[in-house]
């Protein structure tokens, strides 16, 4: 066998050497042969032949790629040898820098120790000297202390034998601030060292004692003599003394003794009836208002003096020793006050009052309140003057006297300042709200509340009981001026009395009438209903009402004609008074923010308006369900009666019948006119509010009675024609009456005019879908919808209606 055969029976046949595939497997068609001996014969001689063949293949192919390893490594060899050389060179040059570097890393480090060695020294001896220097500081300063005390102690006896009480008071203000290290040296074993300092201290300390009793004989001899002048000098020497508790005490017998002859005074006016016999009604309101003018004056005129010499931090402490006073007065005035007004008899009387007899006169409770509410004013006013006046902060560190500017950093001084602050505030607080005239107008407030609870309830059920048409062609009756005035008066006077809380307790006690009071007034008037046009109806109507007049012995008058006027007439009240109570709210919003207040009291005035805010809806939403009433019985069944002839009207026309319609229109012109006289004939009568919602309501249900009617009807394209241009009138009619809002309440009928002008079934399916993306407001129509409003169609295929999704 050749080679070449050989190599190719080998290479490709795809079976390892060896294997015994080349005997071939019996099959159905072969014969089995003849000797079975054949069957087990090999030939050894040509597989040997084959292997060593097979051998020389892979001897020839391994030196080959021997040959091609050799190739390659030679290649390398000959590249890799100036690469490995530039390499080392590389490693070489930066093994050099290296240790270049790292030589300079050692020298620095040692510089930086011998640097920091340098640095310690120094900071050390920086140390030594500010010790040092504080030392001598200390040190002048204290001789310093020592001089002064010695010159003060040689000053202090000549300026009291010379009357140069300034002078004086000024040693002995130096001799209290010096440092305490100085009064340490006399106690001293070294007599030499200490014996000036131990004199200089008993000088001075038997002096201070000397010029204090001398500065309290001649305060109060000036007071006694009410000498302003000496009076004045004395008491700004109390505090460079240390004594600024006894100069104000000891001043304040002097304003103390005014504000009583000021006090005496008033009360004596007051006793005789006052000055002017038009403001008896407002007599202690007015006494008052003089006392407190009168004290502000006192105090004005007295605080500048008293500022300079003892700060701001102490004039609160002078108008609290004043307080006491005024708290004496204020209760001669409020005894007074409840006595003649006989306070605790009309609040006995508004508190236990069973029937209207026993209740007190309106008139009466009005001019108390209006007087309480005066006389809230002025103590308010006054608290105002005493806050502006002794609120401002002394933000000066002069408390920290003594310590050095270095230690005094600005987070301390903040502190230090906050928190004097909040004293004061506290302070301030207990003068206003826990002092006799604090507390006595807090009880005040509170019978004010009371009183103009009352008041409101007895003038609204008042006005109610008076109600009257204003005039044959009026809209609403008198109640609603009379309760929008009582309201507005109640709450401007809450509001002039500063007292927020009041205004608050008003309003809330306002808006609970509007919503018990005069509500059931409106609903009494409601509940009978609005007449409706039925002769048996209107028998039995009459009948009832001619009852219910019998009975509350009124006489019979027309009763269907006076129970329309007063149904109309309770529907204007109530939108009128809605519309006049948001007035009145955005009125008061402008008033009261014109008005620098607190935080606090800004959210409360906040939420007292909005609460008449509330009312307001209350009402409105009361307006508008009887307008509803008033359509349901007086509009619906006329819409309705009208919309059943359109049923009557053939809507598969020819081309003749749609031109003949535009001249000779069947229905729609004669339906439109009699709802234009319903609307003409309630439009002089009604509120403009109510008018509108009664528009609004016409235009929903005459588009849902256009649309029952439709769907007993048959329509071909000439007939959908006329149907759009009926719609188009309907349309321009509402539009023209009720604006564009009414266009709303017709959407859903052009939805259905729309559908059935259309030409196919994939046009109406295309304007469906447009109206869903257009339409916001109004609800679409639904898929059966659709399909019922597309089957009024006569020429469209009911199969195909039915087949739409």
């Amino acid at each position: 066998m050749p080679e070449s055969l050989l190599h190719s029976k080998f290479l490709s046949g795809g079976v390892p050497a060896g294997r015994k595939n080349g005997a071939r497997k019996e099959t159905k068609s072969e014969k089995p042969a003849k000797n079975d001996e054949f069957e087990f014969d090999f030939d050894f001689t040509r597989k040997l032949k084959e292997l060593r063949l097979e051998l020389e293949i892979k001897k020839r192919e391994e030196e080959r790629i021997e040959k091609d390893i050799a190739i390659i490594l030679e290649e390398n060899t000959i590249d890799g040898g100036e690469q490995n050389r530039s390499f080392g060179l590389a490693v070489t040059r930066l093994n050099n820098h290296m240790l270049l570097a790292e030589n300079s890393a050692k020298q620095l480090t040692s510089a930086l120790k011998n640097i920091s060695s340098l640095a310690d020294t120094i900071s050390g001896r920086v140390s030594a000297l500010d010790m040092a220097k504080t030392r001598v500081v200390g040190c002048l300063q204290l001789a310093g202390d020592m001089r002064d005390l010695g010159v003060c102690a040689e000053g202090i006896d000549d300026a009291i034998r010379s009357e140069d009480f300034e002078t004086a008071s000024q040693h002995i203000h130096r001799f209290l601030t010096l440092d305490q290290a100085v009064f340490q040296i006399r106690e001293f074993k070294q007599k030499d060292a200490t014996d000036s300092i131990r004199h200089s201290y008993e000088v001075l300390s038997s002096a201070k004692e000397r010029l204090s009793k001398i500065l309290k004989n001649r305060l109060t001899d000036a007071v006694s003599k009410e000498d302003v002048g000496e009076m004045q000098r004395f008491v700004k020497l109390f505090p460079m003394i240390h004594e600024s508790e006894e100069g104000l005490k000891r001043y304040s017998v002097f304003l103390n003794a005014k504000i009583d002859k000021l006090a005496e005074d008033n009360l004596r006016i007051m006793r005789s009836g006052g000055t002017d016999d038009n403001r008896r009604n407002v007599l202690y309101a007015d006494t008052l208002f003089m006392f407190f003018e009168g004290v502000a004056g006192i105090i004005d005129s007295n605080l500048p003096v008293l500022e300079h010499s003892y700060g701001m931090d102490n004039l609160l402490k002078f108008v609290t020793i004043l307080q006491e006073r005024i708290d004496e007065f204020f209760r001669q005035l409020i005894e007074e006050f409840e006595t003649r007004r006989k306070i605790p008899h009309l609040v006995r009387q508004v508190e236990g009052r069973k029937s209207e007899e026993s209740a007190p006169d309106a008139l009466e409770i009005d001019a108390v309140a209006s007087e309480i509410c005066m006389m809230n004013q002025s103590v308010e006013m006054y608290w105002r003057f005493v806050g502006r006046r002794i609120g401002k902060y002394d933000d000066s560190p002069r408390d920290m006297a003594g310590e050095d500017d270095d230690e005094i950093d600005a987070e301390k001084i903040a502190e230090q300042q906050r928190l004097r602050k909040e004293a004061k505030e506290q302070n301030l607080d207990k003068l206003m709200n826990r002092s006799r005239v604090g507390t006595k107008i807090q009880e005040l407030i509170g019978t004010y509340c009371l009183f103009e609870n009352f008041y409101m309830l007895k003038s609204i059920n008042l006005a109610i009981k008076s109600d009257d048409k204003e005039d044959a062609a009026g809209l609403t009756s008198s109640v609603i001026d009379d309760v929008v005035f009582i309201i507005r008066k109640s709450i401007r006077r809450a509001a002039g009395s500063g007292n927020v809380d009041s205004v608050g307790a008003t309003i809330n006690n306002a808006t609970a009438l509007l919503d018990t009071s005069l509500q059931d007034f409106f609903k009494k008037n409601i509940q009978s209903g609005y007449p409706s046009s039925n002769f048996a109806s209107d028998a039995l109507q009459s009948a009832q009402t001619a009852y219910s007049a019998y009975q509350q012995g009124k006489p019979v008058k027309d009763s269907q004609e006076s129970q329309k006027e007063q149904f109309l007439l309770t529907l204007n009240n109530a939108a009128k008074i809605s519309e006049l109570l948001v007035d009145l709210q955005k009125d008061l919003v402008t008033e009261w923010s014109g008005v620098k207040r607190p935080a606090v009291e800004k959210d409360k005035l906040e939420h007292a308006t909005t609460q008449i805010e509330d009312a307001a809806k209350r009402l409105a939403l009361f307006a508008k369900h009887g307008v509803e009433e008033l359509f349901r019985v007086a509009f619906k069944p006329k819409i309705r009666q009208g919309a059943e002839p359109y049923e009557d009207i053939d809507r598969q026309m020819t081309m003749q019948d749609l031109e003949y319609f535009e001249a000779h229109d069947p229905f729609i012109e004669q339906f439109l006119a009699s709802v234009d006289r319903l609307l003409v004939e309630h439009e002089k009568i009604l509120f403009p509010d109510n008018y509108s919602t009664l528009l609004l309501l016409t235009s929903s249900e005459l588009a849902r009675q256009i649309e029952n009617v439709l769907q007993k009807c048959q329509f071909n394209r000439y007939g959908a024609l006329q149907l759009d241009r009926e719609y188009r009138q309907i349309c321009a009619y509402l539009t023209n009456v009720a604006g564009w809002n009414a266009r709303e309440k017709v959407a859903r009928l052009g939805q259905i005019v729309a559908l059935l002008n259309v030409e196919t079934i994939d046009e109406a399916m295309d304007v469906w879908q447009n109206s869903k993306t257009l339409t916001t407001s109004v609800r679409t129509l639904t898929l059966p919808e659709v399909k019922k409003t597309l089957s009024l169609r006569a020429d469209f295929p009911t199969v195909a209606i039915k087949a739409l999704e």
